[in-house]
């Protein structure tokens, strides 16, 4: 027989295999309260067919207080009108207590059976009842919930939460903790350790029915704390929001001995207060125990609504010295500073949208004005609000760190409050950011391994299930040499379709014939060379990968040659001078020195990065964990669990930003990529367009490489001339695809603005394509001899002085480009304002005509006047600018 449950933790109640009736009883929050003489009656069915010699009965329950005393509730229960056992008495205390009985065979009958039990007439007091289970006898410490049965109704249980320093007396309020773990089993876990992604780690065990815990938890700077909590509610997932931030993974267990075994769901949820978790460990009632480490990932711009913000206030701003509300919208090192040590922020957003994630970053100095205590509200007429999400003593470990919150979106706002109501101890509070997403960042996946009691431990892993794989997409990393044949072809037929010659420069026409960018593959007698030689044997799908291709070329954009076996070594050894460098880093995050010393050196060319495995964090199947190490990285870039992890990841990136139409055999994905980008730029979602056109330039687009920069200098013109002077100037696709009258019109200017300023020195001759558009000057201009001595392609070079490169840059005119009649005579009349020092109204004439602004050129996504006429640099500041990309603008206008 499957096990009958009644669980009464849960309003309503839930039944398994069975039915139930009461008399002179009642559920009560999370519990079936009997008094004296009342009886709760469970009938469950046997199977004509052999009954059992005995069964389980178990219950959780407690007894009601008498004031400060110990109440009295006995119980009788009977099967059938056979007593299991008379007047008998839960043993008292604070807590529910488990107590098992055997209910013998005789006492069951084929069919219908009926379980009773009943409150003695001389009860005390009440008998608290929150679970009753029959199951099939043996040993077993707590009930199974069947969840196999209906797992969409496994609950969250949600607790009020305290913890105290160790010594201390006095126990302090601390983040609610959300908790759901159901691997398809039904089983509770009675322990649960987890471990944050800023490095944060909690250990706690459960009382029976999970209805309070202790244990402890050491904080991301170490503070160690006694940690303890209370069960406050349980929502069922097919009832709450929470089922939409709820992780679930497909999983495959026993892949660490042999090859995949059991198949089933994972559904895991902890949140208590801080950054995503990243590893979990948990034990459950029949001894069986689990550990997964999760695969992070970043929210992606479709989640991203920040830039639906059009205003934001503060209590307060220091103006003076630029350091506003508005800054909080910007991805920069700018910053809003407040005074006090409470504040409120608020944001209007163009329409409601329901937000459920948001991040907040800490600003650059002074730690004590971090936001400590804050409650972020909800409104849609700005005056009456609804509280969404609550956070206590919260803390960031450095400066300008990110730290993303998560709770239930179940209604969409126009207005969201942070009412900050404690800092970390200053008089000022300050934020460098703050962004806006419908959702979470869901992890793609874990590794890990489940061990059941008595047996040896297998390798468990699990793929998100919002991880769908498009078709022809890869679906895991490869293990085997055929697997690896296969997935290097896939990848690199895909690469020789969209890379240009330069990136191609390598490959011969034989590999290029046969669609294979590696080599043949190293024999046995190699692979075992180099492991004698390194003195280890190698992790398995790296082994497999050089039996496949003994090196590799362009496995990603940014490596572009992978070691032969003969020259894989450990990179002190490999490449001593590497090492001498990227061991030697400094700063206050900088711990990788130790593994720069043990690191396998598996690359070989690359553009200032670097593959590296560590042999000291091995998985149970052998497999060594992998990085990229790159100059632009502040210190190692993510940790993936193998070397065939990390060439999935690479490839999964690289399909994603450029080869994704082209894979599905589309002709002209490139200009449909430009053509989506500038609709979400014109609709106002700048992100969002950003990454589009992002994959349009690596796809060769010169149009959606120069949309993309144009779109960014006004996010951060402060920036814009590096990118111009890569991304535009030095790329000819770009000239190709927008023509020379428009870069004179709106890149020369845009360039111009900041480097005119800023430059301390001669141009150089990489910006030969900007000498192009910069006039000629006649000689001895402002005094200087042979200022118009440039190059024959009129490039400046190296020998030509500052004064005749500012001369130049003097003297440059740039062509105006049309715009519509209305947003014409706005400019007109905001330059006149702008003239009058009335920079405000100026503005506000131009604010009120963006949505009207609109050009058929497809190569035009903004009034880029905006920022080039020296008529509006004083009114255009950096917020304003930003307030230009997110309005809708065009046909997309609101």
């Amino acid at each position: 027989m499957r096990a009958t449950f009644a669980d009464f933790t849960i309003d309503p109640p839930r039944f398994g295999n069975g039915t139930a009736r009461y008399i002179r009883c009642h559920p009560d929050r999370d519990r079936l309260a009997i008094g004296a003489g009342g009886r709760v009656e469970l009938d469950f069915a046997l199977d004509g067919g052999e009954l059992p010699e005995q069964l389980t009965l178990t219950l959780i329950a407690r007894v009601s207080p008498l004031g400060e005393s110990l109440g009295w509730a006995p119980i009788d229960i009977t099967v059938n009108g056979h007593a299991v056992i008379s007047r008998f008495t839960v043993p008292g205390g604070a807590r529910p207590r488990e107590v098992a009985f055997a209910v013998p065979g005789e006492a069951l009958v084929a069919g219908l059976n009926t379980l009773c039990v009943r409150g003695c007439a001389e009860a005390r007091g009440l008998l608290w009842l929150y679970r009753i289970s029959v199951e099939p006898s043996r040993i077993c410490a707590r009930t199974h919930l069947m969840a196999e049965e209906r797992p969409a109704e496994a609950a969250v249980c949600a607790y009020r939460t305290e913890w105290r320093a160790p010594g201390s007396a006095e126990w302090r309020p601390a983040p609610r903790l959300l908790v759901h773990l159901d691997r398809g089993e039904g089983s509770l876990p009675v322990r649960l350790a987890w471990r944050g992604q800023d490095g944060a780690e909690a250990s706690i065990g459960f009382q029976p029915a999970m209805t309070e815990f202790y244990g402890h938890r050491r904080a991301a700077d170490g503070t160690l704390t006694e940690y303890r909590g209370v069960l406050e509610g349980r929502s069922p997932l097919r009832d709450s929001a929470l089922a939409e931030v709820m992780h679930r993974f497909r999983t495959v267990e026993g892949c660490g001995s042999g090859g995949p075994g059991l198949r089933q769901e994972l559904r895991l949820l902890i949140e208590d207060g801080g950054p995503p978790v990243e590893r979990v460990i948990w034990g459950d009632p029949s001894g069986h125990s689990g550990t997964v480490s999760l695969l992070a990932a970043e929210p992606g711009p479709e989640a991203e609504v920040t830039d639906l913000v059009t205003k934001v206030r503060a209590h307060s701003e220091f103006a003076e010295a630029g350091e506003v509300a508005e800054n909080l919208l910007h991805d920069s090192w700018h910053k809003w500073l407040g005074h006090g040590d409470r504040a409120w922020l608020e944001f209007t957003l163009r329409r409601p949208v329901a937000v459920g994630h948001y991040v907040l970053t800490s600003a650059d100095d002074v730690p004590g004005r971090d936001p400590k205590d804050w409650t972020l509200k909800g409104s849609n007429d700005g005056e009456h609000w609804a509280d969404l999400d609550s956070r206590v003593e919260e803390s960031f470990a450095h400066r300008h760190q990110p730290r993303g919150f998560t709770f239930a979106a179940t209604t969409a706002y126009r207005h969201y409050r942070l009412e900050i109501t404690r800092n970390a101890g200053e008089d000022q509070i300050q934020l460098s950011q703050v962004r806006l997403f419908t959702s979470a960042p869901q992890p793609k996946g874990f590794i890990g391994h489940y061990q059941r009691a008595g047996e040896a431990p297998t390798g468990y892993r699990g793929t998100s299930v919002s991880a769908v794989p498009e078709p022809g997409s890869v679906t895991g990393p490869p293990r085997t040499v055929e697997q690896w044949r296969s997935c290097l072809a896939e990848y690199s037929a895909t690469i020789l379709r969209v890379a240009d010659e330069d990136e191609l420069s390598e490959v011969d026409d034989e590999q290029r014939a046969a669609g294979w960018l590696g080599f043949e593959g190293a024999d046995e007698e190699s692979v075992l060379a180099l492991e004698e030689r390194l003195g280890t044997r190698l992790p398995p799908s790296y082994r497999t990968f050089l039996s496949a291709s003994d090196g590799w070329l362009n496995i990603s954009p940014f490596m572009w040659r992978m070691r032969p076996a003969k020259t894989v070594g450990w990179l002190r050894e490999a490449d001593p001078e590497t090492w001498s460098v990227i061991r030697g880093g400094e700063g206050e995050d900088w711990d990788d020195t130790a593994f720069m010393d043990r690191a396998l050196l598996v690359s070989e060319e690359g553009d200032a990065q670097h593959w590296l495995l560590d042999p000291a964090d091995v998985s149970e199947d052998g497999e060594w964990a992998a990085y990229i190490w790159a100059s632009w990285y502040p210190a190692l870039g993510d940790r993936h669990a193998s070397f065939a992890e990390l060439v999935v990841e690479e490839r999964k990136g690289f399909e994603a930003r450029a080869a994704h139409e082209v894979r599905m055999g589309r002709p002209g994905t490139a200009e449909d990529l430009v053509a989506e980008g500038r609709a979400q730029a014109l609709r106002g979602e700048v992100r969002k367009a950003m990454a589009t056109f992002e994959q349009a330039a690596v796809k060769g687009s010169g149009a959606g490489a120069y949309l993309g920069i144009v779109l960014g200098a006004f996010l951060d013109i402060s920036a814009a001339h590096h990118w111009i002077r890569t991304g535009i100037l030095g790329d000819p696709r770009v000239l190709e695809a927008i023509g020379m009258e428009q870069l004179r019109a709106e890149a020369a200017p845009l360039y111009l603005r900041c480097a005119a300023e800023e430059w301390t020195g001669a141009p150089g001759g990489y910006l030969s394509a900007l000498g192009d558009i910069l006039p000629r000057l006649p000689d001895g201009v402002d005094g200087v001899v042979g200022a118009g001595g440039v190059a024959a392609s009129g490039a400046a070079t190296e020998g030509d002085d500052t004064a005749a490169w500012m001369a130049r840059a003097a003297a440059f005119a740039p062509p105006v480009l049309p715009e519509s009649r209305t947003f014409q005579q706005a400019l007109d009349l905001a330059r006149a304002l702008a003239d009058r020092g009335a920079t405000d109204q100026s503005w506000a004439v131009l604010e009120a005509a963006l949505p009207h602004w609109h050009c058929d050129s497809p190569h035009r996504i903004a009034p880029v006047v905006l920022l080039t006429d020296p008529a509006f640099r004083e009114v255009v500041t950096p917020a304003r600018a930003r307030r230009v990309v997110t309005t809708p603008r065009g046909e997309f206008r609101e």
